[in-house]
């Protein structure tokens, strides 16, 4: 038996694609969300996509309407569009918390999801998003170079003492 937590799905090894659009939210039929909300200090998403043949280039396209909308969310970021290989891609973004994840639901950047034929178009099944807790991480370098402190900023959202 899996266990299970309130606004979670059963606790499954990620990743866990499931190419059974039936499985989806009526409400949401591009994705499946799995992970728990609402849980104190940084959040994160690791969002996996999947391309059919020969839409690669869309689903690239969608990624980078993405990035636009999530440059104009002050409560997002770090944020990443990643490929894997030729068909796989994905997303990892963070947040200072469960309330900026939100907005960003809603905001710029999230409301690409609501491109549900688009994105039945493009997927060769529904998006994975796995919400996450950021537990620790390196902020001082970002692909080489040194960056501004941001370890009070961590210990603030995290409620380190």
């Amino acid at each position: 038996m899996s266990p299970t937590t309130a606004n979670s799905t059963p606790s499954v090894a990620m990743p866990n694609p499931s190419p059974d659009w039936s499985a989806t939210n009526p409400s949401f039929p591009s994705f499946q969300l799995h992970g728990i909300d609402d849980t104190p200090g940084p959040k994160a998403y690791f969002i996996q996509f999947q391309a059919n043949q020969g839409k690669e280039h869309l689903l690239a396209s969608f990624l980078a309407d993405i990035n636009h909308g999530v440059n104009q969310e002050p409560g997002t970021g770090p944020w990443f569009a990643l490929r894997y290989s030729q068909y796989t891609f994905a997303i990892f973004e963070a947040f200072p918390n469960a309330q900026a994840r939100h907005a960003h639901d809603t905001g710029p950047g999230g409301q690409n999801f609501s491109r549900n034929e688009f994105l039945k178009d493009v997927l060769a099944q529904p998006a994975q998003i796995y919400r996450l807790d950021v537990m620790h991480g390196k902020f001082d370098t970002m692909f080489g170079d040194k960056m501004a402190p941001v370890e009070k900023w961590y210990v603030e959202c995290a409620g380190i003492s």
